[in-house]
């Protein structure tokens, strides 16, 4: 990401969040990320790990650093169609915020942000009525 991207992303989310819910980590790196904190509906707090190496070329990748189960009390599967898993890196879990086909170079790190908190509350309403999150969200592959 270039400058000027990074400049008008810092403008975006200085305007939609408060500064103390994410912080930009690693820029100067091959491996620069936006940690990112959600609150959900139900109050609880999730840690969101938005990779942008390659970002907004590539879609980015996106972890929940928080341990994620199924209404079961089971692991989260690492990839999995039904619960919109990807898989997972350093005990965090990959989730699927864009498809391939919806994905353009101009969607912003908010919007990536704002599918991330989508996620996270039907996966809330997972635990509450142990549905698959796929009833819940539709995929566009």
């Amino acid at each position: 990401m270039d400058e000027q991207r990074l400049r008008a992303e810092k403008e975006v989310l200085s305007r939609k969040l408060p500064d103390n819910i994410y912080r930009f980590m690693d820029l100067d790196t091959a491996k620069p990320y936006i940690l990112m904190g959600a609150k959900t509906n139900c109050g609880n707090i999730y840690t969101i790990r938005i990779e942008l190496d390659e970002f907004p070329n590539i879609i980015p990748k996106v972890f929940v650093k928080n341990k994620l189960t199924l209404k079961s009390g089971e692991p989260l599967p690492e990839y999995s169609h039904a619960m919109h898993t990807l898989g997972s890196e350093n005990g965090m879990t990959r989730i699927c915020h864009y498809g391939d086909a919806e994905w353009t170079p101009l969607i912003s790190i908010y919007k990536v942000y704002v599918r991330c908190r989508l996620w996270l509350e039907v996966y809330e309403i997972h635990h509450q009525t142990g549905k698959d999150m796929a009833y819940y969200l539709k995929s566009a592959q």
